[in-house]
């Protein structure tokens, strides 16, 4: 029984005043404290400000006091998370899931999950999240990794070369700590490229392609734009010069027809986040489009767990690869790890440097160590 509900301010990666929410029951204090995204999508149940939530939080709180853990996403849903905002209802929905699980979240999922995610690591980065190319992230995954320790270390291994390769371009670190340097977008990618070859990892690229988008996708460095057609031709070139195995949102949340054209052409691991927004309805429309192949899962778009897993059992059963996902400024709560494991992602993206990264990654480990003949996921052929 929910005894208390403590609201408090932290400051998240990005150096933002964020919440925490403290749930107290009989068996001891649970917390939680929701991260927040830069890139947003048009479709992600809205938060509110700090000062409106600590103005209704004794009001809202009252809902909860007296009741079942089990009961707060059904409370939420009769209230509406956007009402009370999706930022302290996600809060309250993954306290109440460590309080339930005595803080072994996973174990609410599958109580003996042993298949582990593989960590999608930003190493060069750009977009709204600062730096100097136009695209957000140029990822690496360690596809040949046989332990979590194993694929964690790799991630970090090619994150220090790459900042040693990079020296004399440097700018510095962005909002996820990924390199920022004045180089090409291409130049970037060649030089990845190469270090993630000689650590046995594949890259990708999350395009963000709603910052690009107006009317046409504008590019920085060098200067161009390109129609839909012409970004998709793009994007393809890509795949093939540099062996991409992961593509996000290469193109502006809306444009489903072009998505579908690009999983039919580059039968590769091809993904929505602004697109689908962990919502059913979106994802809904991406299946029926035969647009992208893979889902980012991210709780706080949603609201609530129980809303996040309408959005995963869809993609199940549709053949979607769930990933779920970080945000660009994260808090320490290391709950996606314990998602990611608990539903089986064969993906998590983690981000590679930073106490708040590495809270997910020794979350990982610890979860790994308690396994029952733990192994990591099954990433399918286009990954080798």
């Amino acid at each position: 029984m929910i005894k208390d509900i403590i609201l408090s301010e932290i400051y998240n990666s990005c150096k933002e005043k964020t919440i925490k929410v403290s749930m107290k029951t009989e068996k001891g204090v649970f917390s939680s404290a929701p991260p927040s995204g830069t890139s947003k999508s048009s479709y992600e149940t809205k938060t509110l400000g700090i000062e409106k939530i600590k103005k209704y939080f004794p009001s809202i709180k009252k809902k909860f006091i007296g009741r079942e853990e089990e009961e707060v996403d059904k409370i939420i849903k009769r209230t509406g998370a956007e009402k009370i905002g999706a930022n302290l209802s996600i809060a309250l929905s993954i306290a109440s899931i460590k309080a339930i699980t005595n803080n072994e979240s996973y174990k609410f999922f599958h109580p003996h999950a042993k298949v582990f995610p593989y960590p999608l690591g930003n190493t060069i980065g750009g977009g709204v999240h600062s730096g100097y190319i136009s695209e957000q992230e140029f990822l690496v995954i360690p596809v040949k990794a046989r332990t979590i320790k194993e694929a964690v270390e790799t991630n970090l291994s090619i994150w220090k070369e790459a900042g040693k390769i990079l020296k004399p371009f440097l700018i510095g670190r962005n909002r996820e700590n990924a390199w920022t340097c004045k180089l090409n977008d291409l130049k970037c990618l060649e030089i990845l490229n190469g270090i993630a070859e000689n650590f046995g990892a594949r890259m990708g690229i999350d395009f963000a392609a709603n910052n690009i988008y107006n009317g046409r996708y504008y590019y920085r460095h060098p200067d161009r734009n390109f129609s839909a057609e012409e970004q998709l031709e793009f994007v393809l070139d890509l795949i093939k010069a540099y062996k991409l195995v992961y593509v996000e949102d290469p193109f502006q949340e809306n444009d489903f027809e072009s998505l579908a054209i690009l999983t039919k052409k580059a039968k590769r691991l091809i993904a929505g986040d602004d697109y689908f927004a962990t919502q059913l309805y979106r994802l809904k429309r991406g299946v029926k489009k035969k647009a992208g192949n893979a889902i980012i899962i991210k709780p706080n778009q949603t609201g609530t767990i129980s809303k996040t897993l309408e959005a995963v059992k869809l993609a199940k059963k549709s053949n979607f690869t769930t990933i779920v996902s970080h945000r660009s400024c994260e808090t320490v709560d290391d709950f996606i790890s314990d998602l990611a494991v608990g539903i089986e992602a064969p993906i998590i993206k983690t981000g590679i440097y930073g106490k708040e990264r590495e809270a997910k990654f020794k979350r990982l480990e610890k979860i790994w160590n308690k396994a029952v003949k733990p192994k990591m996921a099954n990433l399918g052929k286009i990954f080798i």
